[in-house]
């Protein structure tokens, strides 16, 4: 379901991720909204979404590589280590299972850094630089060519005719995650915010 909340933040809620309901898996703000005689423009000021479909379940005693004491309180999830972690300018530093903190080149004052997860999306990579050592020769193909025969012609005969359905080919499923979803529920969402904000 989409909410709409009082600040122009949309929210779409979902049931059953993880045996939870109304679990909130986009969040949308919407800063302003134009509307002209030939263009309506939405600016939107920030899109939060979560990968909802590879949800999983943390229990107190779950660790993350370096980060080991997980403490669950209600809503609250904090996760912690014991050993600090050094962040040096231009660097990239693991703080856990595929987690990093990205740090920026800045002045020695200043101190700039987000957190970032690396995935690979597709397969592997194969190089085909090595020599094939299986080598087929061409044969020739020589045809042997047959004298026509004549066949005797079918009247064309009159009655019903049937048509075999066509099938239509269906495209596969894709592993990947599309951005085409969270560009259709934006464009949703500014309808749905110029339609309430003209009543």
């Amino acid at each position: 379901s989409v909410v709409s909340g009082s600040d122009n933040t949309w929210e779409v809620e979902l049931d059953d991720i993880q045996d939870e309901d109304d679990v909130v898996v986009l969040r949308v703000h919407v800063n302003q909204v134009f509307q002209g005689a030939v263009d309506s423009i939405a600016q939107i000021e920030g899109i939060w979404l979560i990968d909802y479909a590879n949800a999983m379940k943390i229990e107190s005693d779950d660790e993350f590589g370096d980060l080991d004491n997980v403490k669950i309180n209600g809503a609250t999830l904090t996760i912690t280590n014991e050993d600090t972690f050094t962040l040096t300018r231009d660097d990239e530093v693991e703080i856990g299972q595929g987690m990093f903190f990205k740090v920026a080149d800045t002045a020695a004052s200043d101190l700039r850094y987000y957190p970032f997860v690396e995935k690979t999306i597709g397969g592997e990579v194969v190089d085909d630089d090595e020599d094939d050592d299986n080598v087929t020769e061409p044969v020739d193909n020589d045809t042997e060519v047959e004298e026509p025969t004549e066949e005797p012609t079918e009247e064309p005969t009159e009655g019903p005719t049937t048509e075999e359905p066509t099938e239509e080919p269906t495209e596969a499923d894709s592993s990947t995650p599309g951005f085409g979803v969270v560009l259709g529920l934006v464009g949703l969402l500014a309808v749905v915010y110029l339609v309430r904000r003209n009543n």
